[in-house]
């Protein structure tokens, strides 16, 4: 492992439980790692105002990776990749093909390039429809389905970041739980997979956790932190 200079982690299922509870001992971790001179960098789903609302009280002083790597923040300085006419269309003709079974997220008149929605909908049927659509891709986070453009990605929005931030990808590590994530730990430098992680995403990790969830990112920091220690 090179010297880590920023710590990129995923928020749902990684430094949270199944119920999106923040584990106390994850807090204690991200301001330790801040404390030692790692800022911690939120990636997710999300949108932007959730991830800015969430580094101000998690003390995080790293930038953001939103809506899956379409949209990254750092100072202020917000960057959108790609546009939403696309993924509107296809939303649209969810619609109207399965009516009220496209249930979306709340969230989604926050998000500047993708959509979400609630689990309400088999997933082959988004599929069907997307075959009409070769610019976009479904991503399952586990939580909701993401409809978004085909090359965007939280590793292309993590190698956007490590340009503002200063910083190479080698020397950054990474944290995640599920198939978003995947491209992400492929392209960091050290990479850490949850113990809840699927076998696709230990398969590429530098490291496996022996526990779950915000207990598993606990002990990737730590791991993180013991190597800084020892230099």
């Amino acid at each position: 492992m090179m010297r880590v200079k920023a710590l990129a982690t995923d928020v749902d299922g990684t430094i949270t439980d199944s119920r999106k509870r923040i584990s106390h001992e994850a807090i204690r971790a991200i301001r330790t790692l801040e404390e030692n001179g790692i800022p911690v960098i939120l990636t997710s789903g999300n949108p932007l105002c959730v991830l800015k609302t969430l580094r101000d009280y998690l003390g995080c002083s790293g930038g953001l990776i939103c809506e899956d790597g379409a949209v990254v923040e750092y100072k202020d300085e917000v960057k959108i990749l790609g546009n939403k006419d696309e993924v509107l269309k296809a939303l649209r003709r969810l619609k109207d093909l399965y009516g009220n079974m496209v249930s979306e997220s709340w969230l989604n008149p926050y998000r500047y390039v993708d959509v979400a929605l609630r689990k309400t909908i088999d997933r082959s049927l988004i599929l069907k429809v997307l075959v009409d659509y070769p610019h976009l891709k479904l991503l399952d986070s586990g939580f909701a389905y993401h409809i978004m453009n085909r090359k965007l990605s939280k590793a292309t929005g993590l190698t956007l970041l490590a340009e503002l931030m200063g910083i190479s990808m080698k020397e950054i590590a990474a944290v995640g739980d599920s198939i978003p994530d995947l491209e992400m730990l492929e392209a960091a430098g050290y990479s850490f997979a949850v113990a809840n992680a699927p076998e696709p995403l230990k398969s590429v990790a530098s490291h496996v956790t022996e526990k779950e969830d915000g207990e598993g990112f606990v002990e990737a920091a730590e791991t993180i932190i013991s190597r800084l220690r020892k230099t």
